[in-house]
């Protein structure tokens, strides 16, 4: 599991649905949460984020994509196995672990020291929140 320290700011709120914007160091995660949120009670408080490495996706290029977290790291480790690869990022001194298919590793032709652009979807994204352990 990928966890990064988190201040939460801002909250936009519908019916059943919340986008959270929140910061890390100087970057701007997003994240959708199927619930409604109190705007005036999260906003810069402190938080976690936490995704899986299945949810981490490499590219070796700054394309445009759709994610609206995409973000730059650099390979500090490859384990790969007959059909997966563990990759190993550094992001602001934080470690990113992703898990990718052998195929897609080969194909990419990553190695360590590579930089690489990483991303995850905002519904892959959990918010874990001291108070109530969600």
């Amino acid at each position: 599991m990928n966890i990064l320290p988190a201040t939460i700011t801002d909250v936009t709120t519908s019916e059943h649905i919340s986008s959270i914007s929140v910061a890390v160091g100087e970057d701007t995660f997003y994240l959708l949460l199927a619930e409604t949120s109190n705007r005036d009670e999260l906003l810069n408080t402190s938080t976690t984020l936490a995704f899986k490495e299945t949810e981490v996706i490499l590219q070796k290029s700054s394309l445009q994509v759709s994610s609206a977290n995409t973000q730059k790291g650099i390979i500090e480790a490859i384990e790969s196995g007959i059909v997966l690869t563990s990759i190993t990022l550094t992001y602001h001194e934080i470690s990113i672990g992703s898990l990718i298919t052998t195929n897609t590793y080969k194909r990419l032709e990553l190695t360590i020291g590579d930089e690489v652009v990483w991303m995850v979807q905002p519904s892959e994204i959990s918010l874990l929140r001291g108070h109530d352990g969600v």
